[in-house]
């Protein structure tokens, strides 16, 4: 019998293992059990592909206080000053932060309304952006004064983690928080959409100014030595209104070069966007991406099993799919008929790891959640 990293390195090299890895994203329903992947495993036989960070926060304001932490007498902190302030108003149960960024070029400002937590579903209540740093090609310049020098990037403990993992898995590593995700906080998604017809070259600009950023943390880490690189675009998916003809323009260039950079470095690239992807499915499958998740059936995405495995399915690890909503919502039957079928749809020929259209949710029935990884290990087997 093979372990689960084993399972998982065969997959990815197109071979066909003794069963299909069920890895399913699982970090927010692990948090809600205070468990760990590998913690879990011992409940589920499953084969875990954890997702870590080498250790650069992941907001702006987290980068300020990383670096007034560790490194208070570098240039950094003599440029950037930042402040913070919360209020609150009448009536109004939100709290509002403004947060100041000082610069030798200007201030940037973010506002955020924080909702009150504990009263709806999900961990904890996201922000939402009143008002973003990035404004015009003024703002974009001031950004260079908030983005790290190589030499201030975490060394991260990428070997230890790998040893810790073992056998019993496999662990993806995921660099900073993306570009798409850089764009998203800074300039807005819906700015952005409206930049593609009012200021074009600024949106390309904004775009290759954060790529490179990336680039360089993409590159430090890679010469550290890691298996498989996590990559996330879901703020430039289609489904956030990105037209197929503009994923190509503006994203897909900067999605191929890091999967040439990563291959050059000897990693696998996992790319992720949990939306609508179909109409680009063959664009990502000759970026030459290794692995693809969530495939997210409709309606929130558009992922057709049988299809995407015919159009694809030869080249690329196929990742996802059980639907997280029904699993949440629904009923036991329901989740075994899903894993069902995800596997009899997409097991011909190998190239495929059993998941789900993103991670299984706080609150989703540990009936339902049992279910998932005990059809799996039963009927995952390929064709």
């Amino acid at each position: 019998m093979m372990t689960s990293r084993e399972r998982i390195l065969c997959v990815l090299e197109g071979g066909i293992p003794d069963t299909v890895p069920i890895s399913p994203r699982i970090a927010y329903w692990l948090l809600e059990q205070k468990m760990t992947d590998l913690e879990l495993k011992k409940v589920f036989d499953y084969d875990p592909i954890i997702c870590v960070g080498c250790g650069l926060p992941g907001t702006w304001s987290a980068i300020y206080h990383y670096m007034q932490k560790n490194f208070p007498d570098s240039p950094y902190c003599k440029n950037v000053k930042l402040t913070e302030t919360y209020e609150t108003k009448p009536g109004d149960p939100k709290q509002y932060l403004t947060r100041t960024f000082k610069t030798p070029a200007g201030s940037l400002t973010e506002k955020l309304a924080i909702a009150p937590g504990g009263r709806e579903y999900g961990m904890a209540p996201n922000p939402h952006y009143i008002e973003h740093m990035v404004k015009d090609r003024s703002d974009l310049e001031k950004m260079n004064y908030l983005l790290l020098d190589k030499k201030y990037f975490p060394k991260g403990k990428l070997k230890q983690i790998d040893e810790s993992i073992g056998q019993e898995g496999l662990y993806m590593f995921r660099p900073h928080q993306g570009v798409d995700a850089m764009l998203a906080d800074t300039i807005g998604v819906v700015n952005m959409l409206l930049l593609y017809y009012d200021d074009r070259e600024l949106l390309k600009d904004a775009i290759q100014f954060y790529q490179n950023f990336y680039r360089t943390y993409l590159e430090y880490t890679l010469e550290q030595g890691i298996t498989m690189l996590f990559e996330a675009w879901y703020n430039a998916s289609l489904s956030t209104g990105w037209s197929p003809d503009m994923y190509r323009e503006l994203f897909l260039p900067h999605i191929r070069d890091n999967v040439e950079l990563t291959h050059r470095y000897g990693a696998y690239y996992h790319f992720y966007d949990d939306g609508k992807v179909m109409p680009v499915i063959e664009d990502l499958a000759d970026a030459g991406i290794d692995m693809i998740t969530t495939l997210t059936p409709p309606p929130t995405g558009d992922v057709i099993p049988e299809i995407v495995k015919e159009k694809i399915g030869d080249r690329v690890v196929l990742s996802g799919y059980v639907d997280l909503v029904k699993m949440r919502f629904g009923t036991v039957e329901e989740t075994i008929q899903m894993t069902k079928y995800a596997i009899e749809a997409m097991t011909e020929g190998g190239r495929f790891i059993l998941g789900t259209s993103d991670s299984i949710r706080d609150g989703t029935p540990f009936e339902n959640v049992k279910a998932y990884f005990e059809t799996g290990r039963k009927y995952g087997r390929y064709k």
